[in-house]
């Protein structure tokens, strides 16, 4: 058993199968295959941030949307995206002056992320916000962004998206 475990990972392999293994690295980066009926639910839970503020999941989500349209792919045709803000990530969906009154973090003048998020909005991106994690930090439907909706629990809304057929994703 050992052997034939050692034979699995690469250890004492043939030189041959090495070689071949590794010119895996050496091919174009592999491309999206699927490009039709994609649903993708984006769960942003975490307070993380680049240098600038801005939330590493909701530029994860960017990336993804940037993918898609340099493939030409249409949302509402082929792809739909939602994103549900909750527990530490529910602070992305206040508006500027609510960023500044309610995030105790250093952070530029207003929410750092509301641009990109209008952009995602434009793009065709649903925005939910965790009605517990606003109750529980304080915030209220005047504190948000006007393009995003209140769900009554969060990890609900998550569940209830990935039971509709969306594919649940937390960067």
């Amino acid at each position: 058993m050992l052997i034939g475990l050692s034979m699995c990972w690469g250890l004492g392999a043939p030189q041959a199968v090495l070689a071949a293994s590794m010119a895996e690295n050496k091919l174009p980066p592999k491309q999206i295959v699927h490009r039709k009926g994609i649903k993708v639910l984006i769960q942003v839970n975490s307070r993380g941030t680049l240098p600038n503020g801005v939330s590493k999941q909701v530029m994860a989500t960017k990336m993804l949307l940037n993918q898609y349209a340099a493939l030409k792919m249409k949302t509402g045709k082929n792809y739909k995206v939602a994103m549900v803000f909750r527990a530490a990530g529910a602070q992305f969906l206040l508006n500027d002056a609510a960023y500044d009154r309610k995030v105790k973090q250093p952070h530029p003048k207003g929410n750092p992320n509301r641009a990109i998020l209008q952009m995602l909005h434009k793009r065709g991106v649903k925005m939910y916000e965790c009605h517990v994690a606003m109750k529980m930090k304080g915030y209220t439907a005047k504190d948000l962004l006007p393009f995003s909706r209140i769900v009554t629990t969060g990890i609900g809304a998550v569940v209830d998206f990935g039971t509709s057929g969306y594919l649940v994703v937390t960067p």
